[in-house]
């Protein structure tokens, strides 16, 4: 998304979200072990975690979020909790399913958007917040080349843009400038984003689906996982530079990766 509260933040895709059913969520924990790795580098390993045998289709509850099922052939997921729905700060945690349950891999603070979250159905574009909800991650790019994720990467030259122009047919996509259908500027109320020219915060990013593949126009475009600007972002997520670039080392197309967004008490029910 565009403008940050003094940064830019950019795209993503509304995913299909998938409530845990009431039976499912009464399902009998058993213990996992997690290990974090910390801000640092270093690690520091945590209690076990109870995470719930998966129903047939579906993969075992992570711990802390019982809202959302997740598919079995999904085994990554960034999971971004909030304290409350006007939090501009939060936490961001890669959990990977391995044998019966979810690890968790990283842990880092986070910042969201400049009026904190709504939810992804409620959401309208240039409100500054982050959408809440479960989301595919398909796509990636970046300023700087790619770090060694398996997800499709673009290394963003001065052509490319993020379509917000709302009366565009490109709307939510990125796009070369140079085939156009999109207005061509960075100010105003149908303006894009020129990626290559938005600073460090995209040298790595990966695209939410949020309100993708079939946008709603004015429901908001450009919502990504990226880099720290100079505050809290227009409605996008974002961790320091070295993790963002450590993320998408992490991140691989054939473990279906997704990040699910929300308060602590939203996710948890």
């Amino acid at each position: 998304m565009r403008r940050t509260m003094t940064a830019v933040a950019a795209a993503a895709v509304l995913a299909v979200l998938v409530p845990v059913t009431p039976a499912s969520a009464a399902a009998a924990p058993v213990s996992a072990p997690t290990h974090v790795a910390s801000a640092t580098g270093t690690s520091d390993a945590v209690r076990p975690v109870a995470v719930r045998p998966a129903a047939v289709g579906w993969a075992p509850a992570i711990p802390g979020v019982r809202r959302f099922a997740i598919a079995s052939t999904t085994r990554q997921v960034i999971v971004v909790t909030a304290s409350s729905w006007s939090s501009r700060v939060g936490t961001l945690t890669l959990w990977r399913r391995a044998g019966a349950g979810w690890h968790a891999v990283v842990r880092w603070p986070a910042r969201l958007g400049y009026s904190g979250l709504v939810v992804a159905a409620q959401r309208r574009q240039d409100t500054g917040k982050t959408p809440a909800g479960s989301f595919a991650i398909t796509q990636a790019f970046g300023r700087r080349a790619n770090p060694g994720t398996t997800i499709a990467y673009t290394k963003v030259t001065n052509d490319h843009w993020w379509v917000e122009d709302r009366r565009s047919a490109y709307y939510n996509e990125m796009r070369l400038g140079s085939r156009g259908g999109f207005a061509r500027t960075t100010t105003g109320y149908n303006s894009s984003e020129h990626l290559a020219a938005m600073g460090s915060q995209y040298d790595y990013a990966a695209v939410v689906d949020f309100n993708r593949p079939h946008p709603v126009i004015g429901r908001g475009a450009g919502i990504f996982l990226h880099a720290y600007g100079t505050g809290s972002t227009a409605g996008c997520v974002a961790v320091s530079w070295s993790h963002m670039r450590q993320v998408l080392t992490m991140l691989h197309a054939s473990e279906q990766p997704r990040i699910v967004i929300g308060t602590t008490a939203w996710l948890a029910t």
